[in-house]
């Protein structure tokens, strides 16, 4: 006799059966739990072994580490490759702190891959970043991330995964997408910028003077000076500046902190200057700035701020930082109540 009763026959089918139904309701979980790309995702992902490396790193970034102590906003991030015949995998998440900083998932990821593999293969052999989520927005990275991996990565093939927890969907997109060139900003002739003459001509010549100074111990390229005329009237100028921490001070951040000082926080247009007869870089963090400033215009029903490229020579293109930083966020979007109120109590109006 054994503890389970006194048929051992009968005993031995039913736990059998108890066996396969385990079995079965093991199966039926894990089936369930199964990413599975979106339909217009499919054709990006094509290669089953990419696939089946997205939903690894999905699995993974699901279980990092984040610390978003401000925000309360977790970005899971992970990565997957094949490295000496083996799969590796790794993972970044956000960390926030203080007034408030923060590392973000991207460069947490991409950062780990460059002290664990080497910088030749991030550049390499990262095909994608994927991204564990509750639920999958049509936001892209901030414009510092965006800068991060256009210098880190094979950008222009880069794959963009979202894996959303509520139905283990993955949508896909091309990095490429949230990137646009500044030989792409329309060429326009200084007849059709929305600024008279005379104000253009005198924020063009402040952005040129504001090149001059600066710092660049270490920017030996891409040295660039910005000038803003706010709907107040005011001009605000600034140019980049390095230093030995390479924490780059950017011209469009400067002068937006300048006006925002003085509690003018909408500005009509920014003019960025270069090296006589080349086009400026505009990188994406200062992109970033300036989409932050023109979603205040926006708040307060103004029309956003345009972005004006000046080659020195009497050449210009014209954009808008929405149409400079696809698919951005600003907190707007996050916090649009508090920002009204924000620019009711804070603005000058004069």
């Amino acid at each position: 006799m054994n503890k389970f009763g006194k048929k051992p026959g009968a005993r031995i089918l039913l736990l059998a059966a108890m066996v396969v139904l385990a079995g079965w309701w093991s199966l039926r979980a894990d089936t369930s739990l199964k990413w599975k790309l979106s339909k217009d995702s499919e054709a990006l992902v094509a290669d089953a072994k990419l696939r089946d490396e997205i939903f690894d790193a999905l699995d993974a970034a699901e279980k990092a580490g984040t610390d978003p102590r401000i925000t309360h906003f977790n970005v899971r991030v992970a990565t997957a490759f094949e490295k000496d015949g083996k799969e590796r995998v790794v993972v970044g998440g956000n960390v926030e702190y203080e007034v408030p900083e923060g590392i973000h998932g991207e460069t947490s990821v991409l950062n780990h891959v460059t002290a664990l593999y080497g910088a030749d293969t991030t550049r390499k052999q990262v095909r994608f970043l994927a991204f564990f989520a509750q639920q999958c927005g049509g936001g892209a990275s901030c414009g510092d991330c965006r800068d991060y991996q256009m210098a880190t990565t094979d950008y222009e093939h880069l794959l963009v995964a979202c894996g959303q927890a509520s139905d283990r969907t993955v949508k896909v997109t091309r990095f490429a997408d949230q990137i646009v060139c500044e030989r792409n900003f329309p060429e326009v002739d200084s007849a059709k910028i929305p600024l008279p003459a005379e104000e253009l001509r005198r924020l063009v010549q402040s952005a040129e003077e504001a090149r001059r100074g600066g710092v660049t111990l270490f920017t030996k390229e891409r040295h660039t000076g910005a000038a803003a005329l706010s709907f107040a009237g005011k001009t605000y100028r600034a140019a980049g500046a390095d230093d030995a921490a390479f924490h780059y001070r950017y011209p469009i951040g400067g002068l937006l902190q300048q006006a925002m000082t003085e509690r003018d926080y909408f500005l009509r247009a920014i003019v960025i200057s270069g090296e006589n007869g080349e086009w400026p870089v505009v990188n994406y963090r200062d992109r970033q700035y300036g989409y932050e400033a023109s979603s205040f215009n926006q708040a307060a029903g103004k029309p956003p701020i345009v972005l004006i490229l000046s080659n020195g020579r009497g050449q210009f293109r014209m954009t808008t930082f929405e149409s400079a930083l696809p698919s951005a966020f600003s907190t707007a979007d996050f916090m649009p109540e508090a920002l009204k109120t924000f620019l009711a109590t804070h603005t000058t109006d004069k």
